[in-house]
């Protein structure tokens, strides 16, 4: 279990110790991804910023945005004894382990392939500081990923929702070859199931829930895992696909009674959320077939979730869902009837 410590963010601002300018990220950012001196020389600030953003996932100055918040963290693991305070304590060596956890993330690349990937001489040890380094970020998602107050003020219609799974290493069953409760239908092979909700005003990551065994559906973990009772309490709504049918009260889905606006709307709310969902796989440790221990599957999705959601803010924002076509189209009816016909 996690918390965040109760000071404000603010109270931690002078324990940034170490802070990373934007040339010294990309330079020696390059230098881990096995670029000489001579290439980061040679190459022009297109070619570098390129270079780095294809190792990395991100720009370097969103790197130093996170490798800051990371000095500043106020969360707290409670499930180790005694507990462990989240907060990275700047220096030019975790600098390193920093990027290459990014790294690690974005390439995935084999163990036996640290020393060359990553300029480590044990891959033992550098597993551990990675996973150490993996974690410290996932832990951002308390003060990242929040559902704020007055979430959509008015609105009645306030988040999309989806599962996204990630394809995992077959576990062990004792009697068969495959344990149908990882059974994802998007590979047909064993995976596990993460509910994401993002907020329709806003564009942020609001909500994540996981992970679930993948034969759980999106909506058994809708209905049994906190989200429906949560919608309810707020007297507010979601917008999913067709498999979220049957709880007209908490949930809406494309139909064939919705006026022009209003299925423009559900169209491109979600259409906006699998562009997020696409966001996350770009990283490649949740885009192939997980092969690390399944403990670690946790830390490695809200970690990517936490980045893309940094990405959101700044370089890489999503895009809008009230255009004019949905604006000036929904003036057409009023009426949101999702009783009817659902669109699979």
């Amino acid at each position: 279990m996690a918390e965040l410590n109760s000071d404000s963010d603010n109270d931690f601002d002078h324990l940034v110790t170490h802070v990373v300018m934007y040339d010294e990220m990309l330079q020696t950012g390059l230098l881990i991804a096995n670029f000489t001196e001579t290439q980061i020389l040679r190459g022009t600030e297109v070619l570098n910023i390129t270079r780095f953003k294809q190792n990395y996932g991100v720009l370097p100055a969103l790197c130093c945005t996170i490798y800051e918040d990371l000095q500043k963290s106020a969360a707290v693991d409670n499930s180790s004894t005694p507990p462990t305070i989240m907060r990275l304590t700047g220096s030019h060596t975790n600098f390193k382990w920093f990027l290459r956890a990014i790294y690690y993330l974005r390439k995935y690349p084999l163990e036996t392939d640290f020393a060359k990937d990553l300029k480590v001489s044990s891959e033992h040890y550098a597993r551990d500081r990675i996973w150490e380094m993996v974690t410290r970020i996932q832990y951002l998602k308390f003060t990242k990923i929040t559902w704020p107050d007055n979430l959509g003020g008015g609105d009645i219609w306030v988040i999309t929702v989806d599962g996204t799974h990630v394809w995992l290493k077959e576990p062990p069953h004792p009697e068969f070859s495959q344990d149908s409760k990882y059974w994802s239908h998007k590979f047909n092979k064993a995976g596990f199931n993460y509910e994401l909700g993002i907020a329709i005003a806003s564009q942020r990551l609001v909500w994540m829930n996981g992970p679930f065994k993948a034969g759980r559906s999106d909506k058994q973990i809708f209905v049994e895992n906190g989200l429906k009772q949560k919608l309810l309490q707020l007297g507010k709504k979601c917008i999913g696909d067709g498999a979220y049918n049957g709880h007209l009260d908490v949930a809406s889905y494309p139909n064939y009674h919705d006026s022009y606006g209003v299925k423009k709307f559900k169209s491109r709310a979600l259409k906006r959320h699998e562009g997020f969902n696409g966001m996350t796989k770009t990283f490649k440790i949740l885009d192939v077939r997980f092969r690390s221990a399944i403990d670690k599957i946790a830390p490695a999705f809200e970690a990517v979730c936490v980045i893309c959601q940094y990405k959101t803010e700044t370089d890489e924002p999503l895009f809008e869902v009230l255009i004019d076509d949905v604006v000036n189209g929904g003036n057409e009816s009023e009426s949101d009837s999702d009783d009817d016909f659902v669109i699979e």
